[in-house]
Order: C-alpha cells, then structure tokens, then sequence
C-alpha cells in the first residue's frame, strides 16, 4: 500500500492501476468534441466513447483508461459565478476513467474500486459510503442488489455504508433515449472523528456537505432507453466510471480544499507574486483587517488560478477567445479573471499571460499540447487582456458612478430625496444618458433610473452599455451587482439585446413595402422546387411555378419560382448563380437566386407574358466557372490556414463571388508575410496537383464527422450531407456549394489583403483563376510604374525606394519633434499656473492642434517633471476641430493613496460626449464635443477634490 503524494503520482498510479488489469491506456480527447458540432465543449470522460456505446462505433480494445479534460461553466455546482467563492468546484477539471466496452460488468468495477481506494491508496474504508439504485417504478425497473451485493461480497465496506438512493442520484443517462442505467457513487466522510461520531455520515451523503463527498461515479449502461419511456436491455453490457481527479487529489493529500492541493498552489503563489498589493504575498500569507477581507483576497486569487488553467488548455485546443460560440466560454472566463485582477488585486497591467508558463510546466507531463503551444497561448491571451483592459477601467468607474444611489435606496433613503441628490449630479447623468439612449430629457432618465434601483435592481440599460460599449459580459455585471446586494434588471437587458439583434438584422436585409403587392401569384399546380444544378447548367421543359412583384424602397423587383433549377441559390457564403430563361417567345435575364422559406426564387428583370409557357433555364457557365474555382480554393485555403497558423483557425465567414472570395477566421494577430506567402504556397501546390474532386451525397452527419469532415459550430446540418473532399488527408468538408472538378482547373491563387474585422478576427481577401493572373498584372505594372520613376538611376530601383522612404522617416520624425518641443514649451506655463487642491498640485493646460499621441506624450513628460502629489489635466483639440482630447497623469504617491487617473479621465470624458481609460497613472479619452473642452477642464478642481481619500 502506497499512497500518491503528488497529484502527478496520483495521475500515474490510477493509470498504472488499471493497465495492470487489461485496460488499454488511451489519450484525453480534445476540449473541443470534434465529432459533434452541438457540444460547446467535452464535459465528461465518456464524450469519446459516445459511439460505442450508441453501437455506431467500436475500438480494438474491451477495456480502458484515461484522464480526460473537461470543461463546465453550467449545471450543479458548476455556474460560472460561482467557481472561486467556494473551495472545491472548477471550470476545467479532469475526469479519470475506466471503461468496459460489453467486457467486464459490476462485480469487477465494484471490486476494483475498492481495490485502489483502500488496498492501493489506504484509505480508511470505515469512512467510504457507496450509494446504489433503489428501483424506480416508472421505469419498471428493481432496486439495484446486484450492485449492492458485490459491495457485500467484494469489498470490505460495513453493510450499514450501503445506502439505496433514487433515480436522480443513481440512474444515468444519455439522453431522453438511447443508453443508460444504474450507477454506484462512492462517497468518503473527511469529518474529524468527534464529528462523525456525534452525526452519521450516512444522514450527510448527497446532501451538498463538502465534507462528505462523491470521489467517483461507476456507471453500469445495460438498457437503451426507447421513446415510449421503456426500457430495453442491451445485448452488450457496458461501465463507464468518473473519478473527480482534483478531489481525489485533495483527499490523498489531506486537504479540505482543492485550491490547496499541489495542482493549484503554484498559480496561486504565482497570481500572488504578481500583485502589487504588499497584503498579498501567497494563497497563506495574506494580510488583512478581517476574515472577511482576507477571504474577498483568496477568492480572486482562486478565480484566477481556476479560470488561467482552463483558458490555457482551451485555447492549446483550438479554441480562441470570440463572440460566439465556445469563443464567447472562453472570453467570459478569462474577463472575469481580469476583472478580479484589476479590482481586487490591483493587477492593472495584462497578467494572464504571465501565469501560462505555471500552468503549463505543472500540466505539460501529461498534456504535452500545452508545451507545444506554449508562446501561441501567451500571445493570444495577452491580446485578448489587452483588448479588455483598454475599456476595463472606464467599465468599471461608470459601474462605481452608477452604484451609490442605488446603495442609498437599499439603506432607505426616500426615493425623493436620492432624486434630488441626483438632480445636483450632472457628471453621473451624463454617463447615465449614454445608457438611456432613447431619452433625452434628463428627468426622465432620473425617473427610469431611480424606479429601477428601487426595486433592488442595476437598470438593465446600464448592464446593456457595459456589455455593449465596454465587453463586459453580462454574468459578469450581475456578479459585480451581486457582490453589493443589488440583482439586474434581465428582463430590459434581453429587451435591449433582441433590438440590438433586430436592428442589425434590418440594416443587412431587404427593406420590403409591406404596402405592396407581394403575395405570389400560382401559375401551375405543385409546390416543388428542385435543384439540378450538380449535374446540368441547362434545363428544358421545366414550368413555373408562381411569379410575383416586389416593391421595396430601392424600387420593384419581379420574381419566379420553377418546378426546377439549374440556378444555385446563395447560400454558405456562395453568392446565387445568374442566367437566362427562354420562357415561350421572352428571353429574361436572371439577376440573382436566393432561397426563401424552402423555395428557390430567381430574381429576373421583368415577368414572362406568358408564364404557363415551358421553360428553358440557362445558367451563365462562364460565371459559374469562376465561382466554382473561388470557392473550392476558399476550401484548400482554410485547410491550408490551420496547417500554417494552427488548429485554432475556424471559419468565421465567408463569401465566394466570381471575382474573389472572401474568408473571415479565428486568429489573434495579423499574418505576417512569411505566413501568407506559406499559405499561397500551399494552396498552389495542392492546385499544380490536380486532385479530382470526391463528391459524396446522402451521407449520414454523424459518418461524415467520424471521418473527419470539417463542420461549422452553431451551423444546422440535416441527417443527411453532401461531403466535398480533395484528397482526405487535406480537404475534406460539409458543403452544399459548387466546386470544380479538379483543383487544377483553378490555375493560380493569389492573396490581395489581409486585416482585422473584430478582436480575434482576420480577414483575407484572394481571387483564383484569371482573376489572380489579372491581378498579378496589375501588381507588375505597379511595380513597373515604380520603376520608370528610377530609371534615370543607378542602383535598383528597390534600394533608393528604401533610401526615399528613411529620409521620409527622418523627416516625419523631426517634424514630429518640433511639435514636441512647442508642446514642452507650454508644460513649463501649465507647470507655473497650477494650483492647490489641498495637498495635492494640479496643472491644468490645454493645447490646439494635437491629436491623442502628443498629449498622451505631454502626459507623460508631465507626471515625470511634475514630481510627488502632482495630478496633471491636459485638454486638446484635434487639427480640423472635431474631436477633443482629454489626457490625466497622477503620481504614484497619490495613485497609493487611492487617486487614479482612469476614473478621473472617465468622468470628465462624459462632458466632451465620450470615453477613455487607461492606468492609474496616466489615462486618456476622446469625446465628439470640443465645445465641451473647457468645461470639462474647468470641473477638473472640484472632481479632484471629491476623489481624494
């Protein structure tokens, strides 16, 4: 008997367990379940497996082991707001397993669990509970006594330790149908011994004591749930078993607390180390007034150390912080440990980053992807930190602005009086006004305001303005609320969010009269509308349908539905196909075909005289051609951006026209050169190889993806899919859309940019074909343009191109340091006029004609000549006059004493019409009313005041 005193050891030795008994040892499954697009993430050890126990799948083995990674942010006990507040629950967790696939059955899984519990690890076996299923009529089903009597037979547990429990405990399943059956939970008592004997563990099982606690679920899967509710046993026998590795590790090492274990301190210590805060040494050496204050401590450093592990391991499996999606998991996650940071910890500065090689040196033995990924995962979570951190700060002050009144209506100051107090406050309702964006009149926006926080509630348009203006995700506003006693009205925030939607959804769609006359208007009887356009661009003989005009405000338009189309309507990105129909005598032009409400409508520029008449469909095979070589291209290249890049890259969106295509994808920073042109290369070897098309149709969703099919998040696939693959070690996809038969009908692929589109986001644009050799064309009588400038010199042209551009440089710079050198000519005026708020020095100036570079400079310059209890306030102007600039300095004595220039800055820049932020040591804003400016600087004494300790 030896027990682990490392949770690496512990790790090894469960694996060593059961490979010493048959089981083969397999690898963790990505986060990220790539064989089921509805999964936001894998969440349990037998999301692997699902097949087999589905009976579509099967492995050359009977028997397994593993440690799977995991990821929860739902469910019992594993809400995101609350991990942290509590010592034991995670978001990224490990599951270890062991599995029977129709080998083995109760009598050894029972056996075996007591096997390395008490024999190989020694625990006290006086203190292990094992639950079993008690029966459930509804289901037809018996107490479960198989179960309970190998506890009897095979283990040495007291039979009083036995307890039968319901279906909700001790009944799994996959889902309304498919596998299932009874389960055995093993739960240990970590009570002191007076404590056991003054209450029975028995009373403390499944009753939420993190005292008394489930360690491991053994899941017996022996009946196939049917859609009646009846079960059916299977001919196969399975078990799938779930250990708790962090619990199981706290419990070897004789801790209460997870956080406590060896798999977390080292971050803990190391947020710790991190902070400024000279309370906060390590996870036990934290300095504070109270318990109470030394707890508020341990929870942010426990939020951190959960949420860094989890952001590192999703993100070294392809997962990258977005919108949407896992993305949008992922952003939460690693915004609310910022948050906690910089409030908490005073972390102002990006500092996730800086806790990966922690996380990474701590995991890396059994998860090598991390070391593999190592400066990948640092470099996107310092962009995504970055990003936040730029609108944190001012999220934060307006939240703090907003808070007070709120908090004087729950202390029962009179509606009234807090109305009136308000009413004095212009600065509070200036930043009020950017969340009541429909008001405009200021009692108003009192009165909303004022009624909402009565009933205990922060305005569901102020959590609406912080998720929309400054990133806050909403879970994290209601956890801000919460923390002071105040919910948030969800009700007008989901109001606020389905108009943002709804707008958004108007500007990008077709405005329709709904005036006009749009109804359709039958012409033959049927209601099909068949695409043949796979196999033929010309169709005879086919009818119409129904026809309609629609009047819009761009004008009318007519439109026709055939029985059947060659014509392919726009849809993944593909735009609609264009052509001709011979309709009896008429020859009309169709401009475009879209797919509504299952029909495929042709957009054409007039209505045939005679609609009844056959029809001949024609589509424009030249068209046709370049679209079909733009979007197989767009397939090779998203193959080859995840092989050059890595496999984080997903689809974000995308457009195939004639002349170009279009690829949004999910990537942290701008491709360098060397990445583009590995990716051209790429893409054009594949092309000069000329593979032949694979075209499959009908296939089953769940076949496709088990053969690697590359499926879109969120994207709804029917049962059944068309799957376009060239060569399936490279391109293999779930599409609907035209493609050529042979990549080297594409001839040529050609980048023409790339750029951001959204944090995380990139875009390329490239053409293919023709289109590539005509820009080609255009980049060579560019080039050569260039070179007639030179042609008269004597070394080439890409030499004095490059000595041009230096002595531009050299110009650009000493220009930009005469602007600098007038700037420091008024510091020195601003620096004799300034003024005493009590201790304090506060210089104020404000220059023209500088944009937010030259003040934030003069900012600077200003904090290192201004010295100790110094507070500087420097307003400017942009060139034409159309933008103000606010930029606000303190001194590190004063940002001790609790001054920060954030929340300086965020005030004052509600009076110039915007925003800003930054350190607290220096901030900066922008606003659209310059007018504004020397108001905003004028109230600068008065907001300093207020604001000193």
């Amino acid at each position: 008997m030896s027990r682990p005193k490392t949770a690496e050891e512990t790790r090894a030795d469960f694996l060593t367990f059961f490979r010493e008994r048959g089981h083969e040892v397999v690898p963790s499954d990505s986060l990220v379940p790539h064989n089921d697009p509805t999964l936001l993430f894998t969440n349990a050890g037998m999301n692997q497996f699902k097949d087999v126990f589905l009976g579509e799948g099967a492995r050359p083995y009977l028997r397994a082991v593993d440690t799977q990674k995991c990821l929860r942010v739902s469910g019992k006990h594993n809400d995101l707001e609350e991990v942290g507040y509590d010592t034991y629950h995670h978001t990224f967790f490990e599951m270890l397993g062991n599995w029977s696939f129709g080998d083995y059955f109760k009598k050894e899984a029972v056996g075996w669990a007591w096997d390395l519990l008490v024999k190989r690890w020694g625990l006290d076996g006086s203190r292990i509970y094992a639950t079993v299923h008690e029966g459930d009529a509804s289901l037809g089903l018996e107490a479960d006594d198989e179960a309970a009597g190998y506890w009897r037979t095979e283990t040495g547990i007291d039979p009083d330790h036995i307890l039968y429990c319901p279906s909700k405990d001790n009944f799994w399943m996959m889902g309304d149908t498919g596998p299932c059956g009874p389960c055995s939970e093993v739960h240990v008592d970590l009570r002191p011994d007076d404590e056991r004997s003054k209450v029975n563990g028995r009373e403390l099982v499944n009753s939420d004591d993190p005292r008394v606690i489930e360690i491991w679920n053994l899941v017996f899967i022996q009946y196939n749930a049917l859609k009646d509710g009846s079960l059916q046993p299977l001919k196969a026998r399975h078990v799938d078993t779930g250990m708790g590795f962090e619990r199981m590790v706290a419990v070897l090492q004789s801790k209460t607390s997870t956080y406590e274990t060896d798999l977390f301190l080292p971050i803990l210590d190391a947020v710790a180390r991190l902070s400024p805060r000279s309370d906060v040494r390590g996870y036990y050496d934290v300095d504070a007034e109270n318990e109470s204050e030394r707890e508020k401590l341990r929870v942010a450093l426990r939020v951190v150390a959960d949420h860094v592990r989890t952001v590192a391991f999703a993100i070294a499996d392809g997962v990258m912080p977005g919108n949407a999606g896992r993305g949008y998991v992922i952003r939460r996650i690693l915004r609310r440990a910022v948050r906690f940071g910089y409030q908490t910890l005073e972390l102002h500065e990006p500092f996730l980053h800086r806790l990966a090689d922690t996380v990474i040196d701590l995991m890396k033995g059994q998860f090598p992807e991390l070391d593999r990924s190592r400066a990948y995962i640092e470099r996107v979570v310092r962009a995504e930190e970055e990003s936040f951190l730029e609108t944190l700060g001012t999220g934060l002050q307006f939240f703090d602005r907003a808070m007070p009144y709120l908090q004087a209506l729950k202390d029962g100051e009179a509606v009234g009086s807090v109305s009136a107090r308000l009413k004095k406050d212009r600065a509070t309702l200036d930043l009020l006004g950017k969340a009541y964006v429909d008001v405009s009149d200021r009692a108003e926006i009192m009165q909303r305001y004022v009624g909402t926080a009565a009933q205990g509630k922060l305005p569901g348009e102020v959590a609406f303005l912080l998720h929309d203006t400054y990133g806050f995700p909403v879970d994290l506003t209601q956890l801000m609320a919460r923390e002071v006693g105040f919910g948030v009205d969800m009700e007008r925030y989901e109001d606020l969010m389905l108009e943002q939607k709804t707008r958004a959804r108007a500007a990008t769609s077709f405005r329709v009269d709904q005036s006009a006359t749009d109804a359709w208007t039958a012409v033959s009887e049927g209601d099909d509308s068949d695409f043949v356009g796979y196999e033929r661009t010309r169709v005879e003989g086919v009818s119409v349908r129904g026809v309609r005009e629609v009047r819009s405000t761009d004008g009318s338009r007519f439109e026709l539905i055939l029985d059947a189309t060659p014509f392919y309507a726009e849809s993944g990105g593909q735009v609609g196909d264009t052509g001709t129909l011979v309709v009896g005598e008429d020859e009309i032009r169709v401009l475009d075909t879209q797919k509504r409400q299952g029909k495929i409508v042709h957009t054409v520029d007039r209505l045939p005289a005679d609609p009844s008449a056959p029809v001949t469909a024609v589509v424009d095979v030249a068209r046709l051609r370049r679209i079909r070589k733009h979007h197989t291209v767009t397939h090779l290249m998203h193959a080859a951006l995840r092989e050059i890049l890595g496999p984080h890259v997903a689809q974000k969106g995308s457009l195939v026209s004639p002349d170009h295509l279009r690829f949004d994808f999910s990537h942290f920073e701008r491709m360098s050169a060397d990445e583009l042109r590995g990716v051209e290369r790429r893409v054009n070897e594949v092309v000069q190889c000329n593979i032949v098309r694979t075209e499959e149709r009908g296939i089953p969703l769940q076949e496709a993806l088990d053969r690697g099919a590359m499926a879109l998040f969120g994207e709804k696939y029917g049962d059944t899919v068309r799957v376009i693959t060239f060569d399936p070690a490279y391109s293999v996809e779930l599409c609907g859309g035209q493609h050529v038969e042979a990549t080297g009908e594409i001839g040529v692929f050609r980048f023409v940019s790339e750029g951001s589109v959204a944090a995380g986001v990139r875009r390329v644009v490239a053409v293919a074909g023709l289109d590539a050799v005509n820009h080609l064309h255009g980049e060579l009588d560019e080039l050569g343009r260039v070179r007639d400038q030179f042609r008269s010199l004597q070394r080439p042209s890409d030499e004095e191109v490059a000595e041009l551009l230096a002595q531009n440089r050299r110009l650009e710079k000493a220009l930009e340091e005469t602007r600098h050198a007038a700037l420091a000519s008024r510091l020195a005026e601003f620096l004799e006029r300034s003024v005493s708020v009590g201790d304090v020095r506060l210089v104020i100036g404000q220059v023209d004609s500088a944009d937010m570079n030259a003040l934030r400079s003069l900012g600077e310059s200003l904090r290192e000549r201004g010295g100790a209890g110094t507070v500087g306030v420097l307003g400017a102007t942009d060139p034409d006059g159309t933008k103000a600039y606010l930029a606000v300095s303190v001194s590190d004595d004063l940002v001790k004493r609790g001054l920060q220039a954030g929340k300086i800055v965020g005030q004052l820049a509600a009076m110039i019409g915007g925003g800003g932020g930054g350190r607290p040591q220096l901030a900066t804003a922008g606003g659209r009313t310059p007018d504004q400016l020397g108001r905003a600087l004028a109230a600068a004494p008065d907001m300093v005041r207020e604001m000193l300790p």
